[in-house]
C-alpha cells in the first residue's frame, strides 16, 4: 500500500489547461462611454466631460464647466459656465498609448474682459492634438494641446466691443474612466 502511494506521487503529472487570458484592448470600441475630470489650471474651467464612441477610434466630447459664488453675494458674484462639444480621431495607437486629435467648438459665460463685475457671453472655437496613457482597459491619464479662436464679451456691457484672442489656455490634463 505505502509502496502505491509513492509510485502515485512520483508519477509525472499531466499539465492542467489554462485558459489564455484576453487581449488587452483599448476602450476605444464603438459603443464604450467614459467620464473625464480635469485637473484645474489655467484659464479654462472644465470640470468634467463625457465620451461616447459612435464608431471604433471615434469619439463625441461633451465638457462642461461651472463656476457659481454661492456666499457672499453682491456684484461681481456672478455665475459662470461652459459648454464645450467636439470630436476625438483615435489615429495612432501602440502598446498603451494612443494619440487623437480634436476639433473642438464651446459657448459659454464668463466675467466680462471689459467691465469688471459684468458677466458676458463667449464662443470658442480650435482643435488640438491629445495623448491617452491606458493604465487598464477602464482608466487613462490624458493630456491635450489646445489652439482655439476665443470670441469674448459677446452681449457684454453697453459700449464695450469684442475682445479676439488666440491661445492655448485651453490645453489641459484629465484622468478619464471608461466603462
Amino acid at each position: 500500500m505505502h509502496l502505491l502511494a509513492l509510485l502515485l506521487m512520483a508519477a509525472p503529472t499531466q499539465p492542467t489547461a489554462v485558459a489564455p487570458s484576453p487581449p488587452d484592448t483599448y476602450p476605444t470600441a464603438r459603443g464604450t462611454a467614459g467620464v473625464s475630470f480635469f485637473l484645474p489650471g489655467g484659464s479654462d474651467t472644465r470640470l468634467v466631460g463625457g465620451t461616447y464612441f459612435f464608431a471604433s477610434d471615434l469619439a463625441a466630447r461633451v465638457d462642461f464647466s461651472l463656476n457659481a459664488a454661492l456666499s457672499p453675494s453682491g456684484p461681481g458674484q456672478n455665475l459662470l459656465f461652459g459648454v464645450g462639444v467636439g470630436l476625438r480621431f483615435y489615429q495612432l495607437k501602440r502598446n498603451r498609448v494612443a494619440v487623437f486629435l480634436q476639433p473642438v467648438v464651446a459657448l459659454g459665460r464668463e466675467n466680462s474682459p471689459a467691465v469688471t463685475a459684468e458677466p458676458a457671453l463667449f464662443f470658442r472655437l480650435g482643435g488640438g492634438v491629445g495623448v491617452e496613457y491606458f493604465f487598464t482597459n477602464h482608466f487613462s491619464a490624458g493630456a491635450t494641446l489646445e489652439l482655439t479662436l476665443k470670441l469674448a464679451n459677446l452681449a457684454g456691457p453697453a459700449g464695450t466691443s469684442v475682445f479676439t484672442t488666440l491661445s492655448t489656455a485651453t490645453s489641459g490634463l484629465s484622468a478619464n474612466i471608461y466603462f
